[in-house]
């Protein structure tokens, strides 16, 4: 897929999960690529000064993308709705802007793998349902170059890993920062 050329109507393949609306078994238990937007008049919380640049699907800011290489229902919904932010960069993202506190996931102290306590992974979590929207395409046989499209042309904020877009440069530096406790 050349990104170049990349032809975005595909972006109307996306299906809506509206994790307060919609049962979980709606969503495949397959490949796919997700898009992961704000609601509405929702803002994207941050304790950082930089504000990102949106670019939108169906008038929704977006907020991230990726794959989910076995499954859309366990990776989209289970690990970055209600999981943690040990397996989830998005919820990691998240839980950093809100303010959240790090902590080691795994009990070997070596390890620099980080989650936030269990109360606010709670938070986390109601707040993602709250305000989140997962858009989904199921079924992609080509889904890691669909991605990396698809970060490239849409440039979502929390994608840190593979964007490269000078717009939201200095918001992913500052995110990065928060994210590995040097902020």
């Amino acid at each position: 897929m050349n990104n170049t050329n990349f032809d975005t109507s595909i972006l109307q393949d996306f299906r809506l999960f509206n994790p307060m609306e919609d049962d979980l078994k709606s969503l495949p238990d397959m490949p796919g690529n997700y898009i992961i937007v704000l609601k509405h008049d929702v803002e994207l919380p941050s304790i950082i000064n930089v504000k990102p640049i949106f670019k939108y699907l169906d008038s929704y800011p977006i907020l991230y993308t990726g794959i989910a290489s076995k499954s859309l229902r366990n990776r989209d919904y289970k690990q970055h709705f209600t999981g943690n932010a040990g397996s989830s960069t998005l919820r990691k993202s998240l839980g950093c802007l809100m303010g959240f506190r790090q902590i080691p996931r795994d009990k070997n102290p070596e390890s620099k793998k980080t989650k936030f306590e269990n109360e606010d992974e709670s938070k986390l979590s109601e707040w993602m349902s709250n305000n989140l929207i997962l858009f989904y395409l199921p079924g992609q046989s080509d889904y890691d170059k669909l991605e990396t499209a698809l970060i490239d042309i849409l440039n979502p904020p929390l994608n840190i890993s593979k964007n490269h877009n000078e717009i939201n440069k200095l918001f992913r530096q500052e995110l990065t920062l928060l994210r590995t406790n040097r902020k």
